[in-house]
Parts: structure tokens; sequence; C-alpha cells
């Protein structure tokens, strides 16, 4: 089977969220749209080829990117004015999203990180406004040219695998400016793999798929074949729910909660999850089972990944159908050109900048999903089914043959030892070799302790192998256990909100600013007292908060609690002289019982 129809016997169905502006397309017009320049060490900007003179077949030519340089693409010239972006909101044939706040779903330390995060924009390089706009009518005029739904596929066949790799080209990431995300960004790369068995004889059978998404990686970013939340579609072709705006690739169709943990903050977290693990685990106010991923929320800048799939939907069976384009190693611009694929907003974070091609990385290393795929989605350490099944047993005939191996020297040094305590005991009974004697006893304990460890290795070979011939068994009638047991960390949708989620809507909206201006108001008075109204304000925000989400009852409790330890370590520091002299005759008069209680037993 060669490369194009094994692309196509198993290429996926990519579903988007309604509200979609870009969509997976041939990089040949959205290079000739735009211009190539060269931002120098010092900051100065060049325009090597000026838009309309730009090809793939150029592209490829500059496959060098000089020391300390900046080689980038640029698609949109000039953003949309004030104006023109009026006009262009109001189309009537512009898709539109709506969906509940994404502060709903977070508390309210994270809004009031979220109101910082949106300042420092102000300071980053970021995408200028309209741009998303402005990219929009490109990629439409593009369409025109060229309406092809486009995937560029690999092929790479390594480690007893068949791995096929899917790269979808969007010409605009404005996750940011459509959807309340993180970042925009000129042109977007993404990726899935859909890794087969190489065995050389039948059709492969598709065994894992991998799909790219965030900061995802290693085993959590791949769902074995039979995992019953990998939905497909005639069994062949899995089902891929994109990220509005994003286009990060996600299993199950839903709304997805992300963070954005500012370092600075690092410290803090550590210092909230001693305290959380104290307070559930000594005070047994909760789990500590998600203690880490709770605190980490609670100092993340929340975004929300809408991956819905109700939008279009583009694969087999479907009103769109992919054109696929095999790169191979003759494929100049993948290979060879090592610049950014648009503007680059020299955002010192990476969240603004366009990313590099399919093959690179922004520093013009080579990507681990392009030299690596096996390694990526840490499918390195697993065989192949038809590999596992020889492996296991060739590994079960070598335990064998340790076993037999550890057994003649266990009876070797069985012998040693018991020949050693015979010597130990024939010196023990004269005085004249004391010294012989306490050598040849500090070499039986070695042997002995060798033995002994021996023994226990023995027992680990036993076991081993005992466990191996059940696995063997198992995988042998095609049974691989539990499809999601590789994963560490799985990251489903949001549920969705209930019927209040407009009242915390309003309140998600203002609660941060007002916090604010509420601490700023104390700031400016500089009150004498001012850490009391600190505390005070602190609390009456947090009561409202608990008010409108339901927590009223916990929040009282946990307030209450916080109280009596906070008594507690106040009245530690003044009667601290009373308690230790009440504990001290306390331990007296319990040691004083235990053994008298002794003496009676007697």
């Amino acid at each position: 089977m060669d490369d194009i129809t094994l692309l196509r016997t198993f290429e996926p169905v990519v579903k988007f969220t309604h509200g979609e502006l870009f969509f997976p397309s041939a990089v040949d017009e959205y290079v000739r749209r735009c211009g190539l320049w060269l931002r120098s060490d010092k900051g100065k900007e060049q325009q090597l080829v000026p838009v309309g003179d730009l090809t793939t077949e150029r592209l490829a030519q500059y496959a060098e990117v000089p020391p300390g340089q900046t080689l980038y693409l640029r698609f949109v010239d000039e953003p949309l004015d004030p104006l023109e972006y009026q006009r262009w909101l109001a189309r009537p044939d512009r898709p539109v999203f709506r969906a509940p706040g994404r502060l709903t779903r977070v508390g309210i330390l994270s809004r009031i990180l979220d109101s910082l995060f949106s300042l420092s924009l102000i300071v980053r390089g970021q995408v200028p406004g309209g741009t998303a706009a402005a990219a929009d009518e490109q990629y439409r005029a593009m369409q025109q040219q060229d309406p092809r739904c486009v995937y560029h596929g690999r092929v790479i066949r390594d480690g007893g695998y068949i791995v096929l790799q899917y790269l979808f080209f969007y010409p605009m990431n404005d996750w940011r400016s459509s959807f309340y995300g993180a970042n925009d960004h000129e042109s977007d790369w993404e990726q899935i793999f859909i890794y087969l068995s190489d065995n050389g004889a039948g059709e492969p059978k598709p065994l894992w798929v991998a799909y790219a998404s965030h900061d995802f990686h290693g085993d959590d970013l791949r769902r074995r074949w039979d995992d019953p939340e990998l939905q497909k579609v005639d069994d062949h072709h899995p089902v891929v729910f994109a990220g509005a705006g994003s286009h990060a690739s996600y299993f199950e169709a839903g709304e997805y909660l992300m963070g954005v943990e500012p370092p600075f903050l690092r410290p803090l977290k550590v210092g909230l999850i001693a305290l959380r693990k104290f307070w559930n685990e000594q005070l047994k106010q909760g789990s500590t089972e998600k203690v880490d991923e709770e605190v980490g929320a609670l100092l993340s800048i929340p975004f929300v990944d809408y991956a819905r799939g109700d939008g279009r939907a583009i694969g087999p069976g479907q009103a769109y159908t992919w054109s696929p384009v095999l790169l191979t190693s003759e494929t100049g611009w993948a290979e060879n050109y090592r610049g950014l694929w648009g503007l680059d907003t020299k955002d010192p974070f990476g969240g603004e900048r366009a990313p590099a091609g399919p093959k690179y990385n922004r520093d013009g290393s080579i990507r681990t999903s392009w030299y690596d795929p096996l390694g990526w989605a840490g499918l390195d350490k697993v065989a192949p089914p038809g590999l596992a099944v020889e492996q296991m047993r060739r590994q079960i005939e070598t335990l064998d043959q340790q076993r037999e191996a550890l057994d003649a020297e266990i009876a070797h040094t069985r012998a040693e030892v018991r020949r050693l305590s015979l010597e130990v005991q024939a010196l023990k009974e004269t005085s004249y070799f004391k010294q012989i004697h306490k050598a040849q006893q500090d070499q039986l304990f070695a042997a002995e302790s060798n033995l002994h460890e021996l023994q226990r290795r023995a027992v680990e070979l036993t076991e081993t192998k005992l466990a191996s011939q059940s696995y063997l068994g198992k995988i042998e009638k095609d049974d691989w256990g539990d499809p999601q047991a590789h994963l560490h960390h799985k990251h489903p949708p949001e549920p969705p909100l209930d019927q209040q989620a407009r009242i915390i809507e309003l309140w998600a909206a203002v609660s941060g600013g007002l916090l604010l201006l509420a601490f700023t108001v104390l700031l400016i008075f500089n009150s004498g007292r001012w850490y009391v109204w600190v505390v005070i304000v602190g609390l009456a925000f947090a009561m409202v908060e608990a008010t409108v989400r339901r927590r009223l009852s916990q929040f009282l409790l946990n307030t209450t609690i916080v109280l009596a330890v906070i008594t507690g370590l106040i009245l530690i520091k003044e009667f601290w002289y009373l308690l230790l002299i009440v504990a001290l005759l306390a331990l007296v008069v319990t040691m004083i019982m235990d053994n008298l209680r002794e003496l009676r037993q007697r």
C-alpha cells in the first residue's frame, strides 16, 4: 500500500466549533500573499521578498537564518481600522459565536490574574487589533483561488510501526480576539498521528492515535484505537474536535478549561499546596486527591478552549472532504525554510509570535514530533502487538535461564556459607585464634548477606516469570487491558453550567475589578488599621462569591475553623507557660499511673 493510500485510508474527521473562521488550507496561496522579512539582531526590519513575488519554491531557498536574526512571513500588511472592523463585524454571513463568560468557571483570584494578564499585553509584543479580521478577508480571497480543505501528510516507518502524520495549516490563530483565549498569531500548524502495525504481512492495523493539544506531552497525548472515548467514522477515521481559534485537538466534544500559570507564583503555589494538605489531612476538611491541580487552577490565568464540534466537519462522510498533499524529503519549503510562518511580534513569552513550520521550532531546531514521532507520544517504550508477543516469549526464556544460573549460584554460595560457619565454630573453641576467628566471622557475615540477596533475587525472578506468563496469556488472546491505563493526567471537558450561570457570569465579570478598586481605595486613604479592613473586604467578597455559587454553608464552616485556629494560637501565645505546666503535670500523672498499673499486674 503506497503512502497516499495509507493516508487516505485512515484520514481523520475534524469537527470545528460554530463561529470558526479559518480552516486547514494548502500553503501555496498563503505564501503568495505574504512578504518575507528579516529582522536584524539590532531590531532593524528589512523586506527580502515583496507580496506577490514569493512562492513555495522561492521560500525553500531560505534555508539559513543568520545568527541572532529572525526570518518571518507577514500575511497581514495592515490591520483593519476601527471603521472597517465594525463593517467586518456587521457582515451578514459572519458566523456568530456565543458562550457563557469563561470567568464564571474560576475563582476570584484567577479573575484578578486574568486582568493582570490582559494588562501585560500592553507591554508585550502582540498581534495588532484588527489583524484577525484582515486575515479573514485575506483567507476568503484565498478560498476563491483554492477552496480545498487540505492536510499535509507524512508516512514514517520506524520501530515496528507505520506512522501517519497529518499536518493542518491554518492562516490565522484567532483564539484571543474571537474566542477570548490566550493568544493570537498569524498562521497555525497543528498535527495528529495515527500509528499502524508494520508486520510486513497483510494490511496494517491501527493501534494508537495521538493529538497535539497545548501543553500535554508523552503518554497523555495518545489513545488506543479501542478506547471507547475515541470516536471513529466507519471504524477507520478518528474524529478530532478542534479548539475554536486555537485549533488544538481533542478526543471529546466540549469546553476545556485551560490555565496559564505565571512562573513568579510558583513559590506561593508550593506554600498553598502545603497549607491545603494540612487543612485536608489534619483538619479532615476535604480530599487531598487533587490538591495540586486545584491550587494550580487557583493561581492560573483561565482560558476556555471551545471544541464543541457543532460547526463545519471535514473528512470522509462529511460535507467537506480532504485534498491530501504528501510531504517527502523533496518538499523544499517544509524541509528547508527555518523561519516563522507569520508576523514576529517579539513577544518574550512566545504566545503572540507566529510558529515555525512543520519541521522546525522557532529557534531553528528540528521538532521532536518530526524526527521521533514514537518518542513524542511515549510510544518508543511500547512494542506493537506482534513484536510484543515475541518479546514476551523471549523474556520468559531469559528469566528461566537467569533462574537456572541463579539456583546454581545459590547452591554454591550456601555450601560456602556452611563451610565458613564450621570454620568459625572451630576457631571459637580456641582462645589462641581470636584474630583469625574475627576475620572468618566477617567473611561469614558477608557470604550470608550475599546468600540472602541471591534468594531475594530468586523470588523476584519467580514472581516476574509468573506475571509475564499471565500477561503473555492475555496478549496472545489480544487482551491488552485497560485502554487508558497509560494516562497520567486526563483533561475532560467542563460540565455545563447550571441555571444560575447568568448570575455567576455577572458577578464574575465585575468582582475582580471591584475588589481591586476596594484595595486601591484602602491604599489611598491609608487607614492606621488597613490590614483589618483588607481582611474585612476580602471576607465580604468571599462571602458573596460563596453565596452566588451556593457554597455559603461550606464557607461559613471553613471560616469558623480558621477563626478557631487563630483563637487557639492567640491563647497559646498569651498563656503558653500555664499550658506548659498543665502538659507537664499530665505527663507526670500518666507516667505514674502506667507504672502502678504494671505493678498490679505482677
